[in-house]
């Protein structure tokens, strides 16, 4: 990754955080807002909307002694699996399906669909089928290529296996793409 476009880079091959920020800040601004409700009409000496500050500083300080204890449990490691959960979900990298091809002096990222056409073409070619017989997937680090024959003409499986090494050798992705070529043994009614 060269040092003027990594930063370009990482931002098209790395999802935002951006929905669940919004998500978490709005929830925030929700309790804030409520409880800052709750604080102005308790004093005012309106009736509250739900319960008084005091009724749930109070409930608050009883809930170590609640019945029955197994839930209170619960509660607190659904809210700590919660808090776990958004741990991680801030400190994994969350991937887009695509991905980056080394390239002097630009930046060039490619979807992944992209990539899965590009090979299903390549392989229709070198098995002489039908594209739609080529059946690609491309996710992070994997390539699945299915190919059915079509019925009575053998493919060669070697020929095939050749293309699909280089097409994705000749894109110099990054990261690189292992693959897997299945071929089904029955065959589809040619057309």
């Amino acid at each position: 990754m060269s040092t003027p476009f990594a930063r370009i880079i990482r931002r098209e091959t790395h999802s935002p955080r951006t929905v669940t920020t919004i998500v978490l800040a709005v929830l925030i601004a929700l309790a804030c807002g409520y409880a800052g409700t709750e604080l102005v009409l308790w004093m005012l000496d309106q009736p509250p909307l739900l319960v008084t500050p005091q009724q749930s500083l109070d409930w608050l300080a009883a809930l170590p002694t609640l019945q029955p204890l197994s839930a209170i449990s619960i509660g607190g490691i659904l809210l700590a699996l919660i808090g776990l959960l958004l741990m991680l979900h801030a400190i994994r990298s969350g991937r887009l399906a695509r991905h980056e091809m080394v390239s002097e002096g630009a930046a060039v990222i490619v979807d992944n669909g992209v990539l899965a056409s590009s090979i299903a073409r390549r392989v229709a070619t070198a098995a002489r089928i039908p594209q739609v017989q080529a059946v690609v997937s491309v996710s992070h680090r994997r390539a699945i290529v299915d190919v059915t024959p079509t019925s009575g003409i053998p493919v060669d499986e070697a020929a095939i296996r050749g293309a699909v090494e280089t097409e994705i050798a000749s894109y110099d992705l990054r990261p690189a793409v292992r693959h897997t070529v299945r071929i089904n043994r029955t065959g589809a009614i040619g057309s």
